[in-house]
Formats: C-alpha cells, structure tokens, sequence
C-alpha cells in the first residue's frame, strides 16, 4: 500500500491527496486514470484529478463526506499502476504559483504573522521566484526568515514545485540583540 493523506484546500469540493513523488504519475489534468479511480471519473462523481509536485488534486461533484473512503482506496489502488495514467502534462504555471501564494498569505501564513503584530504582503511573482514585504513586527523580526523559509517557502514547495524561493524585499539585516539593548539603554 502506498501512504498518502489528504488536507484541505480552500475549496471544500476539493482535497490534496499528499503522496510521496517518486509514486506520483507525471503532472499535469488526468484524463484517464486506472481501476475504480478511472471509472469514478468517467461517471463525473470526480470533476477533476490534477498531478502535481504536492499531491494529487482531486475535486469531487458531490461532498467528501460521502465519497472520501471509496476514492482512497481508490486512488491507492490506481497510484500501484503509474503507466495506466493518461496525463495532459502542463509546464509550471506562474498563476499557479500566484494563487498558492496569495491563499497561504490570506489563510495559516498571514494568521501567523498577524498573531505577532506583522504582516507578510505579496510584491511580484517571477518565474519561481516569490517576492514578499514583510510590515509591523515582522519588518526587522529575527524569526521572519524563519517564517518565509519554514512556513511560507516550504508549503509553496509542497504545492507548486520544489524550485519556489521566497524573499522579502526589505531583507537588510536585522540588528543584533546587542545593539536593540543598547539603542534601549542609550535612550
């Protein structure tokens, strides 16, 4: 059997399937898919089955509740035959990236940030390149590196592809606790 598990998405129809990448079949919109996993959806109980370098998307026409056991077992089946897969294999997409990114700085990552007093704003997406602005407490925090690289960046690379980078475009240095303790003590 092959692990996997599922985690929300912003969509409720839809859920990520995280499954490790050397069992997934190439990225892309499946159109055709093995076994009882296949047949599913050619009967349109699942609307959509997208491969990609997180996990397997896939959205369902009615609600998980009911069709989350059978399309596990399902899609573990189908993930022991890789060759049966038919996939419209598509290219990295920016946009992709853009709406991964924006949906972490709406949800769990800017939920973080606001939970200090800080804010992590969205400046520019180039290619895998991700530019953030960090304000509040988070402009000048030690631990927003942290943040960008453990939160922001990884989940980014579980998502969308393993090349993402974040950065932030106020990244000057932080100062040293030394010298914030004597800014303080000079004042």
């Amino acid at each position: 059997m092959i692990p996997l598990h599922a985690t929300a998405t912003d969509d409720p129809r839809r859920l990520r399937w995280v499954v490790a990448a050397d069992h997934l079949p190439p990225h892309g919109t499946v159109r055709v898919a093995p076994g009882r996993l296949g047949a599913l959806l050619r009967a349109r109980v699942i609307d959509e089955i997208v491969v990609g370098p997180g996990g397997i998307l896939i959205t369902v026409a009615g609600t998980w509740r009911e069709l989350g056991d059978e399309i596990r077992e399902a899609l573990s089946e189908a993930l022991q035959h890789p060759g049966s897969w038919t996939v419209d294999e598509t290219p990295f997409a920016a946009g992709t990236l853009e709406a991964a990114v924006t949906e972490l700085l709406a949800g769990p990552v800017g939920a973080l940030a606001a939970s200090h007093g800080g804010s992590i704003e969205l400046v520019s997406v180039v290619g895998h390149h991700v530019t953030v602005r960090l304000a509040g407490a988070c402009d000048g925090c030690p631990g927003a590196s942290a943040t960008l690289r453990d939160a922001l960046e990884r989940e980014l690379r579980r998502r969308v592809d393993d090349q993402v980078v974040v950065s932030s475009e106020n990244d000057s240095p932080s100062p040293s606790f030394g010298k914030k303790l004597l800014s303080l003590i000079v004042r």
